[in-house]
């Protein structure tokens, strides 16, 4: 297991970025995020909280500096989980793990679009829903809370560079064949008169066009993004 960094991460200068062997935690930088990503008892906004100021912290301030000077290597990492899991997904980054077999960079956790339907977030899951894995990475960079109940969490979408772009076009056009049209993304819903302030409700994204129905289960709505 990882500890809190005593210092900042620090970026390799003068190294390419596109070289760089990338760290994952195998799941120990994500471990203590579980409250906060999943709990049942609270709501997704109290759980994760995206308008806070980076610059008011030096972890994360340091993490996305890290991310900005080796994007090239980050957007690499990037398409290559998604042509190794054949799933939409996206790049977490603890700001407060330290891997210890290298402690001055991040570590990189891959998170498919699967394992965030039960986050409740429309932010997380729409983000990871409608970006174009050939071109782009979204990276999710998080700070928990000194109880694990919440996290701060800020978002980066890095480009893939293009000659990876144009290196593994016929595994991308392959990988994205096989995707699903379309995809639920589950959020919360207030239910008048009952002691349960949560219900899900799924809405589904394929496209770049919206349009909605009500399904014949109460409370559950169903929005489609159709494709052009």
């Amino acid at each position: 297991m990882g500890l809190p960094s005593p210092t900042h991460f620090s970026p390799p200068y003068g190294k390419d970025p596109r070289a760089h062997r990338f760290i994952s935690s195998d799941g120990a930088a994500l471990s203590k995020a579980h409250k906060a990503l999943y709990s049942t008892t609270r709501r997704a906004q109290d759980r994760l909280h995206w308008a806070y100021n980076p610059d008011n912290d030096e972890r994360i301030k340091s993490a996305l500096w890290w991310i900005h000077i080796m994007s090239e290597g980050v957007g690499g990492l990037g398409l290559q989980k998604f042509l190794e899991t054949h799933r939409r997904g996206a790049l977490f980054v603890n700001a407060d793990y330290a891997p210890p077999q290298s402690p001055h960079e991040p570590a990189f956790d891959w998170v498919t679009i699967d394992q965030l339907g039960d986050t409740l977030d429309k932010i997380l899951q729409e983000s990871v829903a409608l970006y174009d894995p050939a071109r782009q990475v979204v990276v999710f960079i998080f700070l928990l809370s000194k109880s694990g109940n919440s996290m701060a969490i800020w978002r980066r979408k890095i480009p893939v560079p293009e000659i990876l772009q144009t290196t593994y076009k016929g595994d991308i056009a392959e990988t994205k064949a096989g995707l699903q049209p379309s995809y639920p993304v589950y959020v919360e819903e207030s239910v008048v008169g009952s002691s349960s302030c949560l219900r899900r409700r799924s809405c589904f994204f394929s496209g770049y066009h919206r349009g909605c129905h009500r399904k014949s289960n109460p409370g559950i709505w169903d929005h489609h993004l159709v494709g052009s």
